[in-house]
């Protein structure tokens, strides 16, 4: 018969390892962002108090929480953990000095004292070899509230961080996370106003997202869930559907600014796939990743609609991610194929001079005849993405809400032009300024007779010669 309920993931692995090296010294400040429900304040926070203080019951430690009701219900488990018979089996000298085991103040026999605290709590007279900080932040209320996370920045930089008994106390914080202000936000994003390099240094992140992202610390592949046996894909998927904001900032461990400053939270408009128009004419662009290190932006396929009132729907298929050229090549021909659009646009020598020659002989293969058309480079990424912002600002750009993709693409927008990439963005910067250079083409106008050498006259040959230099381009091909 199984001595205990408690299920051990892999996750747990990778967490009890960093907690260990906490332990040994081998770091002093460790970050941890965990999806909730899936065991780490059982681990970081219940079972590693009584651990450490076990193996060293003469040392202090300092818990604290977003208040003080949940601070003693973990110092009650904690309790209860030391005084269970299999703690007393692995550490039998470990022991609870009589009277002194309050659920927010336990002392050992040894003089080790365990203090259990809300956020904002006094700690005035205590010091810890180490400081656990677990979920400071309740919930979507309390992170909304700059008050709130300014206090709880105060409380932490003038408060807790002070306790540390020697240079090599540590501190851990484990957290769900809720809003991209919160503590591991000013710690650690260089985009925040509290942000200081050299504490940063400090800090060791370990990242661990519902759904597994590029380069996962637990090797898994895009898309795993971090415990399928409790939390399969199709769960996470569920609750990705009812909140999308609240499962990229809870379970991603991503929270998105709802404001942005270059692209206007309120300007971005989604749709629902019985909104999608029936008749549509179909433009592609594309932003290619030219390096090779492993934090490169990804490729970046976008393929759009759009409506005879010049509205532009991205459509759910966007191919976004990091792969060789021939896997790269053969998703264009699948849009190409599915598509059929009347023009591709990319920045100039990201095809001609990378993947063109291995394109234009797949292509022949596979009889897909395309206009590929590269645009100029502008070499400020700002004045290239203000081809697509006037649209979005107009509400004239959408994009699907259910896409699994849009709450990373949202992400960057809303962060550009600071966030850490920019592939989305760049694509979709090809989109508005190839759409721009179609000079309202799409949308003939009754012919009107004119006189030669009058200035319609001389307007008309201008739009002409225009849309027969376009045309040119595109069709010479690269």
């Amino acid at each position: 018969m199984a001595l205990t309920r408690y299920q051990r993931a892999r996750v747990h692995g990778v967490i009890a390892d960093a907690l260990e090296k906490l332990e040994r010294r081998d770091i002093l400040r460790l970050i941890i962002n965990c999806a909730p429900r899936h065991g780490k304040s059982e681990l970081a926070s219940k079972r590693f108090m009584s651990w450490y203080s076990g193996r060293h019951p003469e040392e202090s430690l300092i818990f604290g929480t977003y208040n003080d009701t949940f601070a003693e219900d973990v110092g009650r488990a904690v309790r209860g953990n030391i005084q269970s018979q299999q703690h007393s089996q692995v550490f039998p000298a470990h022991a609870l000095k009589d009277g002194s085991a309050a659920a927010k103040r336990l002392e050992t026999t040894m003089g080790g004292i365990l203090a259990f605290v809300g956020r904002g709590g006094s700690i005035t007279g205590r010091g810890g070899h180490g400081i656990i900080i677990d979920d400071p932040i309740k919930d979507r209320q309390e992170a909304d509230s700059k008050l709130i996370r300014d206090q709880l920045w105060t409380w932490f930089s003038q408060v807790i961080a002070t306790r540390l008994m020697t240079p090599d106390s540590f501190i851990m914080l484990i957290q769900t996370r809720w809003h991209e202000d919160d503590l591991v936000g000013r710690l650690t994003d260089p985009r925040n106003p509290f942000y200081d390099p050299a504490e940063a240094a400090r800090w060791t992140v370990i990242d661990l997202p519902a759904l597994a992202l590029e380069n996962d610390p637990m090797g898994r592949l895009p898309g795993e869930a971090l415990w399928p046996e409790r939390f399969p894909v199709s769960f996470l998927e569920g609750q990705r559907q009812l909140d999308p904001r609240g499962f990229q900032a809870l379970y991603q461990g991503k929270p998105t600014g709802e404001t942005g400053t270059f692209f206007k939270a309120d300007h971005i408009k989604t749709y629902q796939p019985d909104e999608l128009p029936r008749h549509l004419k179909y433009y592609i662009a594309s932003d290619h990743a030219v390096s090779t290190k492993q934090d490169r932006d990804k490729t970046c396929l976008i393929p759009v609609g759009v409506d005879e009132n010049d509205n532009v729907y991205v459509m759910d298929d966007v191919w976004w991610r990091r792969a060789e050229t021939d896997v790269v090549v053969e998703a264009m021909l699948m849009l190409m194929d599915r598509y059929k659009p009347i023009y591709w646009w990319a920045e100039r020598g990201h095809i001609s001079k990378s993947i063109g020659p291995f394109l234009r002989k797949r292509m022949l293969e596979e009889k897909t005849y395309v206009s590929m058309v590269e645009v100029q480079p502008i070499s400020d990424k700002q004045s290239r993405a203000q081809s697509i912002q006037g649209r979005m600002s107009m509400g004239k750009v959408f994009f699907p809400a259910r896409a699994v993709w849009w709450q990373d693409a949202r992400d960057q927008l809303l962060k550009f032009p600071n966030g850490s990439n920019d592939d989305f963005v760049d694509a979709l910067a090809y989109i508005g300024l190839g759409l721009n250079q179609q000079l309202g083409a799409a949308r003939p106008t009754a012919r009107k007779d004119v006189k030669p050498g009058t200035l319609g006259w001389l307007k008309a040959q201008t739009r002409k010669a225009e849309q027969t230099r376009l045309n040119n381009l595109a069709n010479g091909g690269w």
